[in-house]
């Protein structure tokens, strides 16, 4: 990582169902093949709320409405440095989501099977922490 590079800015969104949370598995670096929350990168003088649903929407079809923010996330490795605007908010679950755009899959998960996951390394670092973040927000039991 150079010196000189500057942070990345980006968005994550945390969908909560009836049947789960909404994770995509990731199609590109980095972390490509990883299960996360639909996220990107936000474009010059878009809102981060806006850049959250857009990426909901391209990256599984789902259509976010009310959204909350809840923290930044930040990820550090070797190679990059984001930061990131994690929201949060609710779907029906009645659609099924579509991977489309830098998604290689997506769908539904628990709490328990996104911990296990994370467990055997297949998801972006501390993604069972931020969903647990996202659903005290949302004062999800």
């Amino acid at each position: 990582m150079s010196d000189s590079a500057s942070p990345l800015l980006g968005v994550s969104t945390c969908l909560v169902s009836p049947a789960g949370i909404l994770l995509v598995q990731r199609g590109k670096p980095p972390f490509a093949g990883l299960w996360s929350l639909p996220g990107g990168g936000v474009r010059f003088g878009e809102r981060l709320e806006e850049a959250g649903r857009r990426e909901v929407r391209e990256e599984t079809g789902l259509v976010a409405d009310s959204l909350t923010f809840i923290t930044f996330h930040e990820v550090i490795d070797t190679r990059s440095h984001a930061v990131i605007a994690v929201f949060a908010g609710r779907v029906d679950g009645t659609v099924e989501p579509k991977a489309a755009d830098d998604a290689r899959a997506a769908g539904f998960r628990s709490l328990v099977d996104i911990r296990r996951c994370e467990g055997e390394g297949l998801t972006t670092p501390r993604l069972a922490a931020v969903v647990e973040r996202c659903l005290a927000g949302l004062e999800v039991p």
